[in-house]
C-alpha cells in the first residue's frame, strides 16, 4: 500500500496516461479524417458515386475494348499484351482498398493505352474501328482529366497539410497513419 502513496510514482502515472491519451486521441482523429478522404475516393464527395474509383474502371473498360479492337488487326503484339496486362492489373487493384496501388496501376495504364493507341495509327483500321478507336481514347483521356480535377484530390491535399502541422506530425511519426496519395 505504500507504493499507493508515493506522490513522485503517481505522477509519472498520470503523465504517461495523459500523454497516452493524447497520443490515441490523436490517432484516432487522424484516422477519421482519412476515413473522410478515402469515402470521398471510392464514393464521391457527396456519396453518390461520382468518383475516382468509378473513373478508374471507366479507364479499364475503355482500355479493354482497345486490346478487343487491336486484337482484329495486329493480334496479340507486345502493346496489345502490355495494355491487357496493365487493365488486368488495375481491375485486381481494385479489389483492394489501397489507393496507392490503383494510382501505380493507373499510371502504367495510361503509359499502355497510349503506346498501343499510336501503334494503331497505321495499322489499316476500318473507318468504323478507327472512330472508336479514337472515341476509346478520348473518353479514357477524358476520365483522366476528370479524376485530376476530383474533389478527391483537394480532401488529400487538406488532410497531408493538416498531417505536417503540430501535433499532427508528431502523432503520425509514432503511429501507422500516413500521407493520402494524390492523383495527378
Amino acid at each position: 500500500m505504500k507504493l499507493l502513496e508515493n506522490k513522485g510514482l503517481a505522477l509519472i502515472i498520470m503523465i504517461v496516461l495523459i500523454i497516452g491519451g493524447f497520443w490515441l486521441g490523436g490517432y484516432k482523429s487522424l484516422a477519421g479524417l482519412y476515413d473522410d478522404v478515402e469515402k470521398v475516393f471510392f464514393t464521391g464527395e457527396d456519396g453518390d458515386g461520382i468518383c475516382i474509383e468509378n473513373d478508374l474502371s471507366e479507364r479499364a473498360e475503355a482500355a479493354v475494348n482497345m486490346v478487343t479492337v487491336a486484337r482484329k488487326y495486329v493480334g496479340e503484339s507486345n502493346e496489345v499484351r502490355m495494355l491487357s496486362d496493365a487493365a488486368a492489373a488495375l481491375t485486381a487493384a481494385g479489389k483492394s482498398s489501397d489507393i496507392a496501388d490503383r494510382l501505380s496501376a493507373d499510371n502504367e495504364l495510361e503509359t499502355a493505352m497510349s503506346a498501343l493507341y499510336r501503334s494503331l495509327e497505321n495499322a489499316g483500321l476500318s473507318e468504323k474501328d478507327e472512330t472508336y478507336r479514337q472515341r476509346l481514347y478520348a473518353d479514357f483521356n477524358s476520365r483522366g482529366d476528370t479524376i485530376s480535377h476530383d474533389p478527391y484530390n483537394s480532401y488529400a491535399q487538406s488532410f497531408n497539410r493538416a498531417l505536417s502541422r503540430f501535433p499532427a506530425n508528431l502523432i503520425a511519426a509514432v503511429t501507422p497513419i500516413e500521407q493520402a496519395v494524390i492523383f495527378y
